[in-house]
């Protein structure tokens, strides 16, 4: 830790020496260089307390998220089958513009869970970029949720794997529990109608892809 001077001045300490008493001189038993006191049980006490406080909450947090992923979220441990469970949240890079996936109900939707310091996503990412725009030309719409990352992390992970379709911004990763996410990447194929024909756990292969996209086309 740097220490930084106190920043008093040379004229503000001669004043205060005029009516200072004279300093003892140093002998030989003083400890020049002796240890600042240490603070006070009280204070001890308290900081320690508060630490222990923010602690407790972060990790009833992160059990929350694990609990209700476990849980299945909204949609219990069986997914198939299931309405998905509808959100709306803003668009990643997109200055306020926000999509719900009702809004797309009528369309078939690849939804894709991740997030830029995911590894896994990393290997993903490059296949569904690739893929998009030819299931694009057939009327899937294909949809990301980035999910408890930073923006600038986000936005860049896009621009480096040229991924050209939308994401939103899942920033607690509630919408992720909801659907029970327990990890990224986890991808979910949604028909027309809005309910889950399948769903993938981990990063796809393009042969798995192409099966369960073709499985919500109708």
């Amino acid at each position: 830790m740097r220490v930084r001077p106190d920043g008093t001045d040379a004229a503000s300490i001669s004043a205060a020496g005029e009516d200072a008493a004279p300093a003892r001189p140093l002998g030989a038993d003083d400890d020049v260089f002796g240890e600042a006191a240490e603070p006070g049980p009280r204070r001890g006490r308290a900081r320690g307390a508060a630490v222990a406080a923010v602690v407790i909450v972060i990790a009833l947090a992160v059990v929350w998220v694990a609990m209700e992923a476990r849980s299945g979220g909204d949609l219990g441990q069986d997914p198939f089958g299931r309405a998905a469970p509808d959100f709306e949240l803003a668009v990643l890079g997109g200055e306020g513009e926000r999509i719900a996936l009702s809004d797309l109900r009528g369309s078939p939707v690849v939804l894709n869970f991740w997030a830029s310091w995911c590894g896994p996503c990393k290997e993903e990412a490059p296949l569904l970029a690739a893929a998009e725009p030819g299931w694009r030309e057939q009327g899937v719409v294909f949809l990301g949720v980035d999910s408890q990352d930073a923006e600038a992390d986000a936005l860049a992970f896009e621009e480096r794997f040229g991924i050209g379709y939308d994401s939103v911004v899942d920033a607690r990763g509630e919408v992720a529990a909801n659907f029970g996410v327990f990890g990224f990447p986890e991808t979910f194929f949604i028909d027309a109608e809005g309910v889950i024909r399948a769903k993938q756990v981990g990063p796809i292969d393009a042969q798995t892809l192409d099966t369960y996209v073709s499985s919500i086309l109708g």
